[in-house]
């Protein structure tokens, strides 16, 4: 739920420069903080919800090549139907690697809406 007064804590959490809790304004930031943080949490980090991430950060480290790519995406589209798929639609992920690089391209509509968005990153190990 988005908070009466419009804004939700941002991600990372962090303090803002007047000393107070930095905010995120739009539901278009919050959702793309939540979904950042899903994607970056690795399952089994939150102790109160283990099964709750993407676990892309510790994919660095498995073997590169299409298997690694497969599993990727299927993970990333079981967690963000699991947790966020009441707030977003995934309309695209595709998961590129290569070397040690990690990259997620996803494309998702706001719940509701029309409103398209793209989330693009990279993860290099070593």
């Amino acid at each position: 739920m988005f908070s009466p007064d419009g804004s939700h804590l941002s991600f990372p959490f962090r303090i803002g420069s007047d000393g107070r809790t930095a905010r995120v304004s739009t539901l278009e930031e919050h959702l793309r903080d939540e979904l950042m943080q899903l994607l970056l949490t690795n399952p089994g980090e939150r102790a109160f919800l283990p099964e709750f991430g993407g676990g892309v950060r510790r994919l660095v480290f498995e073997n590169a090549g299409e298997t690694t790519a497969a599993m990727t995406k299927a993970m990333l589209t079981q967690a963000i139907s699991r947790w966020l798929g009441h707030r977003i639609t995934l309309e695209e992920l595709i998961v590129e690697i290569e070397n040690e690089t990690i990259a997620v391209d996803l494309k998702y509509r706001i719940a509701g809406t029309e409103d398209r968005r793209r989330l693009r990153f990279e993860r290099k190990g070593g």
